[in-house]
């Protein structure tokens, strides 16, 4: 049993893109609503995409980069709160940590596609 979960979790990690792909049609028959059901499906798996930045990273790489994703996402948060003082003077954290979450999503996407484009480069050339 304990294999199954394992199994589970490691191919949700490593292919994010299809859990994204099926909470979303969850959540569409759910919600009833296309939209909602997009938005939560992405909130709920950018943690996946970050695992799976992470995994693609340290086996590309042989170098655990968890640390440098950490302070990525402080270093991001910092600015959105700095801009966001700057802008209003008053500052709203819920809508930092919301702007950072979707940026996240965007970023790590965007980092898990080309490093899945990279690992069969490397895979094909070595």
């Amino acid at each position: 049993m304990l294999n199954i979960v394992l199994f589970v979790i490691a191919f949700v990690i490593t292919l994010p893109i299809l859990a994204t792909i099926v909470m979303y049609y969850i959540l569409k028959y759910l919600y009833r609503n296309p939209i909602k059901a997009f938005h939560k499906a992405i909130n709920w798996s950018t943690f996946l995409y970050i695992l799976a930045v992470h995994t693609l990273l340290s086996y590309l790489f042989s170098v655990n980069y968890l640390g440098y994703i950490f302070v990525l996402l402080l270093s991001i948060l910092t600015v959105l709160i700095i801009l966001q003082w700057k802008k209003y003077s008053e500052i709203n954290y819920y809508k930092a940590f919301k702007l950072l979450w979707r940026l996240s999503f965007l970023l790590f996407f965007t980092l898990y596609i080309g490093l899945v484009l990279f690992g069969i480069v490397k895979s094909i050339l070595v």
